[in-house]
């Protein structure tokens, strides 16, 4: 005799996979997660102008990007 499954287990397993994998997933990434620091600057970290050296907070600097790499200026150079 061949077994067979019934169609309400099939249909319950199909139904609860989705929230079940996503549980999973959301824990282990959690998990693998939770003990990183934080990649903010501290507060009060102060950064230097690339040209002339002046230090001042990144509220005072102008970003400018050179092929994925951050350079700060000040106002004064950033003209």
């Amino acid at each position: 005799m061949n077994p067979v499954v019934s169609q309400d287990a099939l249909r319950d397993v199909f139904a609860w996979a989705p929230l079940v994998l996503g549980i999973v997933i959301y824990l282990a990434v959690w998990l693998a997660k939770r003990h990183e620091a934080a990649t903010v600057p501290a507060i009060g970290a102060t950064y230097s102008c690339t040209n002339c050296g002046r230090r001042g907070s990144r509220e005072h600097m102008v970003p400018q990007v050179h092929g994925g790499a951050v350079s700060y200026y000040c106002s004064h150079c950033a003209k």
